[in-house]
Formats: structure tokens, sequence, C-alpha cells
């Protein structure tokens, strides 16, 4: 029996099965699972009726079939648990994200099962052109998974879900798993029909709307009487990522942010000489002094962590020589020190003589765009190539090089040599 306001668990972005940097990566796979545990523990602790996942549930790319195994096991705990504690058959919620691969080829698929009557994966139906509406007691809810060009493919698909919330009671939720401009903080280069206009959103009749994607947590904002809110990832998706990670929990009009507690800590430095040349020791002096100190706080504290270190600025030396050097050095310390788990050197250190002005161009097909422009009437079609090898290679690209095999890149090939067979005939 659900109450007449339902308390509502949300989280998003969980990555299960992620293991980056590969140095790492089974520690880093083991904290995705950890966080992922922490989460299911607050909704079980707070007695949710729903419970909501805005995208990105797993790493499809790298994940093994002990990743959804884990993921099936901990769903069922949570239903399990609130239904032997509070009575409530308990509903679960997801969208697809980008990270668990297109709506032909779903890692959520590999959750689904006889037995899971309690998981309701929305979204892709309504990329195919297909209707669909999802009511239960006190809610309505529509979704969409992750779409590449989902500025224009909004548009086709907006007046549909306008009509799943058109006079309707209860609760209205969508559930979206790409970037919202004017709520989000858009990374540069990301290209603008890779984004849905918030404003846009608002006019959909929800009163909630829920955002993954972007992976750090966002306070809600109000916007024309519809509530957004972007509950973050977990864990750090990338070692640079900011906490604190958590989950939201929804009631009454009103949300509260919980957060979990990582299986352990990430902390980013920056060693930066301010555009002033320095030498490449004076760097690297700083660089070790900020790991020592960190290894110094991990062991008055009696725990562990890894460190991001970034360095900037810029040296008449050579940057590689001096990452090559800073790296061995970085090493031997993280190895006769259990509490530093890794050091991730980040070298952004120029040389002087070596800077070369670039244009801004912008990203994505923008930057596509100009760069191809001098294939003249070909170039739609390149930029088609440049479309589909995006597609792809979210789907299909080697764990271990991140490039398509050579069977993938045979028919992209050739049609690059046609266009530029057709472009030396001209």
């Amino acid at each position: 029996m659900v109450a007449d306001k339902p308390r509502i668990g949300v989280f998003s972005d969980t990555h299960i099965g992620r293991c980056i940097p590969r140095a790492v990566g089974e520690l880093r796979r083991k904290a995705y699972r950890h966080a992922f545990t922490q989460a299911v523990n607050i909704f079980i602790d707070e007695g949710v009726d729903y419970v909501i996942h805005a995208g990105d549930l797993f790493e499809k790319r790298s994940m093994t079939p002990e990743d959804s195994v884990f993921v099936k096991e901990e769903l069922q705990r949570l239903v399990d648990s609130i239904h032997d504690r509070n009575g409530k058959e308990v509903k679960i919620f997801a969208v697809r994200g980008n990270h668990d691969g297109t709506y032909e080829n779903n890692a959520l698929d590999y959750i689904r099962h006889p037995l899971a009557g309690y998981l309701v994966i929305l979204g892709d139906n309504l990329l195919r052109g297909l209707e669909e509406e999802h009511v239960y007691e006190g809610l309505n809810l529509a979704g969409l998974g992750y779409h590449p060009y989902i500025s224009g493919r909004f548009q086709e698909v907006k007046p549909s879900i306008k009509r799943v919330f058109a006079d309707k009671g209860g609760l209205k939720i969508f559930i979206v798993h790409n970037f919202v401009e004017g709520y989000h903080p858009i990374p540069p280069g990301t290209p603008s029909h890779n984004l849905i206009a918030l404003g846009e959103l608002a006019e959909l009749g929800a009163d909630i709307i829920i955002s993954g994607h972007y992976h750090g947590r966002l306070k809600p904002q109000t916007v024309d009487g519809a509530v957004i809110l972007t509950p973050g990832a977990t864990e750090a998706v990338d070692l640079s990522d900011e906490g604190p990670f958590g989950v939201y929990i929804l009631e009454d009009g009103a949300s509260r942010f919980k957060p979990v507690k990582p299986l352990h800590e990430i902390r980013n430095v920056k060693v930066s000489s301010r555009d002033a040349v320095k030498p490449s020791r004076w760097f690297m002096d700083r660089a070790l002094k900020e790991a020592e100190a960190y290894a110094s706080s991990l062991q008055g504290r009696g725990v562990k962590g890894i460190l991001r270190l970034v360095l900037t600025g810029l040296t008449e030396d050579d940057p590689y020589d001096m990452e090559r050097t800073l790296t061995s050095m970085l090493s031997e310390m993280a190895e006769g020190d259990p509490g530093i788990l890794y050091v991730d050197l980040v070298n952004r250190v120029e040389a002087v003589h070596q800077r070369i002005p670039l244009p801004a161009l912008g990203g994505g097909l923008e930057y596509a765009s100009e760069i191809l422009k001098p294939l003249g009437p070909s170039t739609a079609e390149a930029l088609r190539i440049v479309e589909e090898v995006s597609l792809l290679l979210d789907e299909r690209a080697s764990q271990r090089t991140g490039l398509l095999t050579a069977s993938d890149r045979s028919p992209f090939v050739e049609r690059w040599i046609r266009i530029l067979e057709g472009e030396e005939g001209g």
C-alpha cells in the first residue's frame, strides 16, 4: 500500500562496472559497488515507496557478468527489506544513460528477469516513436533515455510526453538523462544538439523533473511551477569530480539530500606557477611536498585515499622529462605508504617555446563543420559519418584502446574514400 504522499528515493550515475584509471581499476570497481550498496541502505532505512534511477546505472563497456548479478541482488534486497519492514511493494523506475548503451543494445536488459516485477525501465519507447505511459498509485511517470541529438528528438516526442501528464492527478514526474541548459553547468565544447533547454522541460506539465548525466549534486530549482533536481553521481566518476555524492529523498514537496560515504577518499590538488616561467625542479618539489602532506593527513586520520595532482604553468625545460621523473618519484613514494592508494599526475605544464595559439572552434558538430568545410558539397555526408562514428564508439569501442575494430571501421573508411575520390575527380 502506497502512502497518499509517496516517499521517493532518487539516485543516478552509479556507473557499476567502471574501472578507470586502470592502475587501480578493480579498486574503483569496488568503490562504485560500495556506493550503490550505501544508496540502497539509505532507501531501506527511509522506507521509500518508489525508487528512481536517472541513468548510467552501468558502465557497459567494462562491466562484467558479476556486476549485473550484483545489481540484481542489491535491488532484490531493497525490495525484500522494505516489504519485510514496512509491508510495502516498492517499484523501481530507471531510464537508460549514455554509458548503459543504446536503446537497441541496453545494459539495463541485464537486470530484467521474470521475478523482477518491481522494475520498470522507461523512456526508450518514446525515442522509437511509440506512446509510453506509467501510472501507479499516486504517481504518473514519463522519461527519456539518453540521446546524443536530444535537442531535435525532444521536439518530436514532446507532444506525447505532454499527453501523459495532461488532466492527470497524483504526482507527475519526468526523468531524463541529458544535460539541461539553464540548470546544469555545461562542459565546454558540448554541442547544442546534445542539450535540452530548461524552459522546454518546464512546459511538459510535470511537477518534478529529475535529470541525470551531470555528476555533481545540484539543489532543486523551481521553474514555472515545476521542480527540477539532479542527484549527481553516488561516487566520483572521474577523479576530478568533487563531492559530496549521495541520493535525494522526496516527500510531500520537499527534498532531502543524503550523502553516501565513499570507500576511499579522493583529493584533488593543483600546483601552478600562474603563468610564471619556472624550472621543472620547482614543480617537482611542490608536487612532492603536496603528496607528503596528503600522506601525513591520511595517516593521522587512519584512512586511505587517491591523490590527483594537477600541474599547470610554464617552464623552459622539457615538461615530458619532468613528468617521467616525477611519476617515478611519486610511484616510489606511494609504494612505501599504505595510506596512498594511487597518485594520478596530470601534467599541463607547457614549454614556453612550444606555445601555439589555437582558434576557438567550439566542439562537437560545430567543430567538425568548421574542419570539414573544404569538402564543399560533400560536407553533409562527412558530418553524417562523424555522427554515426560517435554513436558507434559509445556502443562498441574497444575497452583496451577506445577505438573501433577494423570490421566496424571498414564501412566508414569506404565512405570516406568515396568522398575524397569525388573531391579529387571534381
